[in-house]
């Protein structure tokens, strides 16, 4: 049994919109990293904004935004979460939802346990085939 794979970069900031150009900027650098082309780092980037916007939309007053950036074999995956403030998962049946499943090749939400669940997305974006 292989272990799960380890975060190559890990975040934990306020859930507030002023943070997201920090987040952008390691996407970015984690993509070139990876050997992402330019177009594919802008779409990374561009799925992380998204991705950390939707959350804190939900987040709970005064809650973290905890995001873990992990390179595979074959790309990026991004994994965001944060305490919810009243229990709702993203809605996927919104023109910003589109966009993120049209720049990444794999996009899941979901929501844990509790009084304030912690909700959480996972986006993952592959390098282009050579």
């Amino acid at each position: 049994m292989s272990e799960p794979a380890q975060p190559d970069v890990e975040l934990r900031l306020r859930a507030d919109l002023v943070n997201l150009p920090i987040v952008r900027g390691v996407a970015a650098s984690v993509a070139m990293g990876a050997d992402f082309t330019v177009d594919e780092i802008s779409d990374l980037r561009l799925a992380v904004d998204e991705v950390c916007s939707q959350l804190i939309v939900l987040a709970a007053p005064a809650a973290d935004l905890e995001c873990r950036f992990t390179r595979t074999a074959d790309g990026v995956e991004f994994h965001a979460s944060t305490r919810s403030n009243d229990g709702r998962t993203p809605a996927t049946d919104t023109f910003g939802w589109h966009v993120l499943r049209t720049l990444a090749d794999e996009v899941t939400a979901g929501l844990g346990e509790g009084v304030r669940p912690p909700v959480h997305i996972t986006v993952r974006k592959r390098r282009a085939a050579e």
